[in-house]
């Protein structure tokens, strides 16, 4: 179970995230998180897939998205870099709702990694081309201080203050599936490499046969 220094640091995380929302019921939800005690608040944490129910891979008052990047938290991964990984939305606002992560608690906008951005056009490229919506905007929001990149399919008018709703697994693991970027095998790479380099050997050593006199 949580201790009294854990409930508080991540009562407090949800109470700036539910600051930041337009959540409908807002001040309700906060009154409500905030009378919560310890087990109280674990289990509306693990119930919204928050954390996970093992007191031992509880993110220990730590951003729940450092707590992503760092696999403590079970996620639905798409992609990633060395800078950021790409994530499906467990309450998304529309199908195929993506987030992009910083790998680096980063709390501003003006300081995320270019790779960050490269991922998450080359994913908003792939969502438009499999998922077909009107558009794939590219949204900034900041929660637990934690500035991320939103990957939001736009079908009809959807915007980030648009309602959520929490994805099913199924749909989830499928759309994983669909979004998700092949990795070549380092053994497939490692063989590509490998021919060229002898096609090219082939090639050099016909260069250098001398012609013949007829």
């Amino acid at each position: 179970m949580l201790d009294k220094n854990q409930a508080e640091n991540l009562k407090k995380q949800l109470l700036s995230q539910l600051e930041d929302s337009n959540i409908q019921n807002k001040e309700e939800i906060k009154a409500s998180i905030e009378e919560m005690d310890e087990s109280q608040l674990e289990e509306f944490l693990i119930k919204n897939n928050l954390i996970k129910s093992s007191s031992s891979e509880m993110s220990n008052g730590k951003c729940i998205f450092c707590s992503i990047v760092s696999k403590e938290i079970s996620t639905y991964l798409l992609d990633e870099n060395k800078e950021a990984i790409a994530v499906l939305e467990i309450n998304p606002i529309s199908k195929g709702h993506v987030i992009v992560i910083p790998k680096k608690h980063i709390s501003s906008s003006k300081d995320l990694p270019q790779q960050a951005f490269t991922l998450a056009k080359k994913l908003a490229k792939k969502i438009k081309s499999t998922l077909k919506p009107k558009e794939a905007s590219l949204l900034f929001s900041n929660t637990f201080g934690h500035e991320i990149i939103n990957i939001l399919p736009i079908y009809e008018n959807e915007s980030l203050s648009s309602a959520r709703k929490k994805a099913l697994e199924d749909d989830l693991l499928n759309l994983q599936k669909i979004l998700s970027v092949k990795k070549k095998s380092k053994t497939a790479i490692k063989s590509k490499s490998k021919k060229a380099q002898e096609i090219k050997l082939e090639n050099k050593q016909r260069l250098w046969l001398p012609r013949r006199v007829p």
